[in-house]
């Protein structure tokens, strides 16, 4: 009886970061082909061990979150003119240069302290986007499962913003998205300000967003079927992956790389060089045209 329970438990937590790769597979897919996501919001998880309120990994959750639409995965038509090996060109372009961390970013500017420590909360994105970074976390490095090769998930991660209610279709509420510790993996946990003692949660940041989505959409109301999680979270924005690549213990996430940042000094220098080259061009192409017209 050990050994089958044993045996049970190995099979869940191997599924469990099965459905974590599958997540953020997704996400990857998602952020790199924009065109596709209405396609990809059937394969997303609502219900993978973690997708529901409940704290009970063995009960079934599809009483607790509506199930997605299950749609056949549509073939886009080729635009007329298009031959497909010039889509795959430019998709393994737009993929080719998402991937490149070692691409320089431009620092964004954070609020700080005299003591050079980050103002909370940290308030990025604008309008209807505006996300609240109320903390930051710490870092877990081990085991692995808490970064990925363009994420860190820091333990204690905690974001607000404003969508609509899941509750009333006429007003908007406060979700709180926050990253908590699950031990082998990390737990992803949304909760709407107008439904405290339900929160939502999943193995990966996009999953826990793809239950709520779900759900506003079963109310009529129109948002968008697929959403990033990271997204969602406000961790895609440039100025949160430098604040968590500053804390304590980011260099032990062995998958993880590293973002690069162009100081603003450089930046200067370099948009001063390349204005002093397109002036020595401009003057250059005048003396050949000033000397075509003396021959």
């Amino acid at each position: 009886m050990q050994e089958l329970l044993k045996s049970y438990q190995d099979i869940k937590y191997r599924l469990r970061l099965a459905q974590a790769e599958n997540d953020h597979f997704l996400d990857m897919i998602s952020e790199t082909f924009p065109e596709v996501r209405d396609d990809l919001s059937s394969s997303s998880d609502s219900a993978d061990g973690l997708g529901a309120p409940s704290d009970d990994d063995d009960k079934d959750d599809d009483d607790n979150a509506v199930s997605p639409t299950r749609r056949p995965h549509k073939r886009s038509d080729m635009s007329p003119g298009v031959s497909s090996d010039t889509r795959v060109t430019k998709r393994r372009r737009r993929q080719g240069k998402r991937d490149d961390r070692s691409d320089p970013k431009p620092i964004e500017p954070i609020k700080r302290d005299s003591s050079g420590n980050i103002i909370f909360p940290m308030v990025v994105g604008r309008g209807m986007d505006e996300i609240h970074i109320q903390a930051l976390g710490r870092i877990v490095w081990t085991p692995d499962s808490y970064h990925t090769s363009r994420y860190i998930w820091p333990v204690g991660f905690r974001s607000t913003r404003m969508y609509p209610s899941m509750r009333d279709n006429r007003a908007r509420c406060l979700y709180t998205s926050e990253i908590l510790d699950g031990g082998d993996m990390p737990v992803f946990q949304v909760t709407a300000d107008d439904m405290p003692g339900e929160p939502f949660r999943a193995s990966s940041s996009s999953g826990v967003w793809k239950q709520i989505l779900d759900i506003l959409m079963a109310n009529g109301l129109g948002v968008k079927t697929h959403a990033s999680g990271p997204q969602m979270y406000g961790l895609s924005h440039l100025a949160v992956t430098k604040a968590i690549q500053e804390l304590d213990n980011a260099g032990k996430c062995k998958k993880y790389i590293m973002q690069r940042w162009i100081s603003p000094s450089s930046d200067t220098r370099i948009k001063e060089a390349s204005v002093d080259g397109a002036h020595e061009s401009d003057a250059s192409d005048k003396a050949v045209d000033r000397s075509h017209l003396h021959t």
